[in-house]
């Protein structure tokens, strides 16, 4: 078994594929040292990136649903329910989620593992409440979700770590910089043995494509995964980027794409190298891989 204080923080970026070389067409080309392109690699220090495969061998344009639920299970969910569906996720879906999520295989294994996201109300989700897969992913384990009220605590990020889309509603709640919210989630990811933050902006903006707003979420972004890997880096904690299907990386359209997406990573390759992923459904085998043996 290998150690247990190794430390992984997943990074789920909605909606971000790998693009053409041509920052015209895809706009992370601005901020090239962190995202790849398809005949360019980031030249952030340490940092190593693979295309991973999202449709998983199904026709269509891949969807949050299912590809979600793949890259939280390790298993081909567009495949066993027959197409890619999107939006939440079916009741086939959370019955896989409930048996199958990494956090659930984690905490079986006396691994603790923690949904670094904040929730605006988390004390009115009940078994009835229309979750999303990361939710339910978590929700299985039994765990609490986290509030926004933690975020004040260092406790907890919202998945736009500025908190500037949570509106004046939440007056106490600080807006925060990338290098502010980076301190947060890295403090989160020490306390674990795995970590989980999601970020869909990525996806939202891609899909009504205004490409002013979404110049600005990459820049904001950028800045955040630069500051989160400069920290991680200090710490020692692995961080592992990916995302469910493309989108944002392609501006001349507001739909999904058919793109590969990014698997990025920031510590010794010879793991990777072993156990190469070359789907969404390899990430999680791959986490275990690190975490149990």
């Amino acid at each position: 078994m290998l150690k247990a204080s190794r430390k992984i923080l997943l990074i789920f970026i909605d909606g971000l594929g790998i693009g053409e070389d041509d920052p015209r067409l895809n706009p992370l080309l601005h901020h090239p040292d962190i995202w790849p392109a398809k005949n360019h690699k980031p030249d952030f220090n340490g940092l190593s990136n693979i295309p991973i495969d999202a449709c998983l061998g199904v026709e269509g344009l891949p969807q949050s649903a299912t590809g979600q639920t793949a890259l939280l299970t390790g298993i081909n969910a567009p495949k066993l329910v027959g197409k890619h569906l999107q939006g939440f996720p079916s009741r086939k879906l959370i019955e896989l989620l409930k048996n199958e999520s990494i956090f659930v295989h984690l905490t079986r294994n006396g691994y603790n593992a923690t949904f670094a996201n904040a929730y605006r109300h988390p004390e009115d989700i009940t078994p009835f409440s229309r979750l999303s897969v990361t939710s339910h992913a978590f929700k299985a384990s039994g765990q609490p979700f986290r509030s926004v009220e933690q975020i004040e605590k260092r406790e907890a990020l919202y998945h736009d770590f500025t908190n500037r889309s949570l509106g004046d509603k939440w007056g106490d709640i600080p807006i925060l910089s990338a290098q502010e919210a980076a301190d947060i989630l890295v403090g989160i990811a020490k306390k674990e043995h795995f970590t989980l933050y999601e970020h869909f902006m990525t996806d939202i903006l891609g899909h009504k494509g205004d490409k002013s707003a979404i110049l600005s979420l990459i820049r904001q972004l950028s800045d955040f995964i630069h500051s989160t890997l400069t920290l991680a880096n200090e710490e020692g904690i692995k961080i592992i980027i990916t995302s469910d299907h493309g989108n944002i990386e392609d501006s001349s359209v507001k739909t999904h794409t058919r793109n590969s997406v990014p698997f990025i990573w920031n510590f010794d390759s010879e793991i990777i190298d072993e156990n190469q992923p070359e789907r969404i459904t390899d990430v999680i085998p791959l986490i275990k891989k690190i975490l149990i043996g």
